[in-house]
Order: structure tokens, then C-alpha cells, then sequence
């Protein structure tokens, strides 16, 4: 498995993944460098995983999406894609990563192990469960 910027050849297979927003924002985040995929080289260097991030106030890195195929989740990918990304934010001098996740959603467990810690929650319209703003020092 291997973790790299994706390129705007990879469009199609990202928006598989990530339809939250519209194809040419998409391929914004692509030009820009905001995306992120997970090849499986075992099966043709097949797109498994996405990760795409923003910048929170144009400062802080914000993860917008993380998915991985379910096929995939349980073996550590996660963490993998996650761990590129935190490296990658370093190396550009950024001092914190931030994301969020829904209070209703297991996922929270995965990042409060990776070290995030939370710092709020707020309610937005048409959402059920609270979204919770996490926080990690980088």
C-alpha cells in the first residue's frame, strides 16, 4: 500500500468516495494538493482510500474526508493515510491538525487514539448528533 497526492487523472475514482463536494471544487483540492489516495498495488494499483484536507482559518490543517474502502478498514490504513498526512503537515511547518466527526460515529474512537483531543461540538442544521471539533499538536 502506498499513500500519494492524487492526481486530476484520479477524479472519477475519488468521486466514488467523495461526493460532499462538487466535482470542480474537487478537482480544486486536487490542483492544489489538498487530496490524498491509498493504492493497493497487490490489485492494480487500485484506489482503496482518500483523504482530503483544508485549511482552517488559511492556518490550520482541517481533515475534511477520510474514507477507506470497507474491504480495507481494520488493517491499519487508516492510521497509514493518516500518519502521511500528519508528516506531510509538519514537514510544511504546520503546527496543529484538526478535524471533526459526529458524536454518533465510531470514528471518533479512531482519532481520539491517533492523539486528537476535543475541543468542542456544535449542532448544524439537519444533523442528528453533535459534530465534535478535534485537535492535535503536531
Amino acid at each position: 500500500m502506498t499513500v500519494e497526492l492524487a492526481t486530476i487523472h484520479d477524479i472519477k475514482k475519488i468521486k466514488k468516495y467523495d461526493s460532499h463536494i462538487p466535482s470542480n471544487r474537487l478537482g480544486e483540492c486536487i490542483d492544489n494538493n489538498l487530496v490524498y489516495v491509498l493504492h493497493d498495488e497487490e490489485h492494480g494499483n487500485a484506489i482503496v482510500g482518500i483523504l482530503r484536507y483544508s485549511l482552517f482559518w488559511q492556518s490550520i490543517p482541517f481533515l475534511d474526508r477520510l474514507y477507506i474502502e470497507e474491504e480495507y478498514r481494520g488493517k491499519g490504513y487508516g492510521t497509514l493515510m493518516m500518519g502521511h498526512w500528519e508528516n506531510a503537515m509538519r514537514r510544511m511547518r504546520y503546527q496543529y491538525g484538526m478535524l471533526s466527526t459526529q458524536e454518533d460515529e465510531t470514528a471518533k474512537f479512531f482519532y481520539e487514539n491517533l492523539g486528537y483531543k476535543k475541543i468542542g461540538a456544535f449542532l448544524p442544521p439537519e444533523q442528528s448528533a453533535d459534530e465534535l471539533i478535534y485537535l492535535k499538536t503536531l
